[in-house]
């Protein structure tokens, strides 16, 4: 029996659950253990370094080849316009060196990892 608050409750024991850890959880809520698998205890900083390092070149490297090709068309659109070439030139020059920074940042970021590690 429990009181509070002047009011008389019954606190009913649940019966537990076993889990595949070995571990016992009340049924309600279930097993909630974060399997082993989820979190390795091998992975380090230079892995969770060269992940986003390479998640984000292959955003900048994606956005260069979509600029490129908005030149491209611009170039093929230009009907002779001096003034349009020049703009669809520049800016297939600068994504290919977007693309060029992109590639090499990643290859210098792998490379850097290596050395420390």
């Amino acid at each position: 029996m429990h009181v509070s608050n002047g009011l008389i409750k019954t606190v009913k024991a649940q019966e537990l659950i076993p889990c595949p850890d070995g571990s016992m959880a009340d049924p309600s809520i279930g097993c909630t253990a974060i399997p082993s698998t989820a979190i390795s205890t091998e992975s380090n900083i230079a892995e969770i370094i060269l992940s986003a390092a390479g998640s984000l070149m292959t955003l900048v490297a994606a956005a260069a080849v979509v600029f490129l090709m908005m030149g491209g068309v611009r170039y093929a659109l230009a009907a002779g316009d001096d003034e349009k070439l020049r703009k669809a030139k520049r800016m297939m020059i600068w994504s290919l060196v977007g693309l060029a920074v992109s590639l090499l940042a990643r290859t210098l970021a792998y490379f850097i990892i290596g050395t420390i590690s």
